[in-house]
């Protein structure tokens, strides 16, 4: 019970933060995400035993890129913006020659995947948030998905904890089950339903609220299995110990790092073309 309570306090208070932090000003999802960002990096570091300098210039090398991705898509910025970045990329792996290591192209390949996987995909929220035909700031479709893998995790939960027998992906996540993500996804589609009655006007059309929580819940789970498979690979239960009852930051934001670039296909295809 204890745990139970410590996790839903945890979580109010990532959602509180979450919402604040978007819906007051551009600039706040701005520091909001950057900082998450370096944090997840942080934990993919920690946990796969990349430290030191190589560590810090990562962290920041991260925290640019999405810094950069946001002015590229708010419209602040051209593309020359990210040509910091890609300079950062040569010298890590031209540092990469000077380490005395067996395995220099396994460090590479993983100092280039942490920054794919912690910042690259998170970095989609920019041009969701904004519209790439106006670059006009709107917090609703981030605020969307977020809400929308709110209300998976909690159906899956709960369903899943209750009802879950059939194992889902038994070789990465053995306690997760098919019935919580039926579940998950039922609650998800019941209360996208639910928003269109609120925001009717959010949408061109009804049938857009139940597709869009159909696709982030099924990307949203990828990205689940995603983590546990590379938490798995390092023998690691949690990515960190930020978040009481929830574990780090990443662990928090698995679904989000592949429902992020598939919604945003979605709005750019379908919305708002």
């Amino acid at each position: 019970m204890k745990k139970i309570v410590t996790r839903a306090f945890t979580g109010a208070g990532v959602i509180a933060v979450t919402v604040a932090a978007t819906c007051v000003h551009a600039c706040g999802f701005l520091v909001l995400f950057t900082v998450i960002a370096g944090l997840s990096l942080r934990e993919f570091y920690g946990f796969t035993g990349i430290d030191g300098g190589r560590k810090r210039a990562g962290i920041a090398g991260g925290m640019y890129l999405f810094v950069a991705t946001f002015c590229y898509a708010g419209g602040y910025a051209s593309n020359r913006v990210f040509l910091p970045y890609l300079f950062f990329l040569l010298l890590l792996l031209i540092g990469g020659l000077y380490r005395k290591t067996s395995r220099p192209v396994s460090d590479w390949a993983m100092a280039l995947f942490a920054q794919f996987y912690c910042v690259g995909l998170l970095a989609s929220l920019n041009f969701i948030a904004f519209d790439s035909g106006k670059a006009t700031y709107t917090p609703f479709y981030v605020l969307l998905v977020f809400t929308l893998i709110w209300l998976n995790d909690t159906g899956a939960y709960l369903i899943g904890s209750r009802f879950g027998r059939r194992r889902l992906f038994p070789r990465i996540s053995p306690l997760k089950s098919w019935e919580g993500f039926w579940g998950g996804l039922a609650v998800t589609l019941a209360g996208s339903l639910l928003l269109a009655r609120f925001f009717p006007e959010a949408l061109p059309a009804w049938y857009h609220w139940p597709a869009l929580a159909t696709v982030t819940v099924t990307f949203g789970t990828w990205g689940d299995l995603v983590e546990s498979l590379i938490k798995r690979t390092y023998g690691v239960k949690d990515s960190g110990r930020l978040l009481p009852g929830h574990g780090g930051i990443l662990d928090r934001l698995d679904s989000v790092l592949l429902a992020s670039p598939a919604v945003c296909f979605y709005l750019e295809l379908l919305i708002r073309n």
